[in-house]
């Protein structure tokens, strides 16, 4: 399910960057390390043209935005 902007940084999440699915994944992997949380999101689509080419269409596909929070330490959790 598609979390809104709102709800993300309700949650604590923080707008990082949007990258193609590669480097999404390094961005995974590395904030990790760092010990933070990694959520990872479609950009949402604002409209859809019928008349698009199938490359524009899979370029939009492929990209997430990355979000990120720092990690909580098992004391922290209720």
């Amino acid at each position: 399910m598609r979390k809104s902007l709102k709800q993300l940084k309700e949650e604590g999440w923080i707008p990082q960057f949007a990258a193609d699915d590669t480097l999404a994944k390094d961005a995974v992997e590395i904030y990790d390390l760092l010990g933070f949380e990694v959520h990872l999101q479609s950009p949402k689509r604002t409209h859809s043209r019928k008349s698009t080419s199938s490359s524009s269409n899979e370029s939009q596909g492929q990209c997430q935005i990355v979000y990120i929070r720092p990690r909580k330490s098992p004391d922290e959790e209720v």
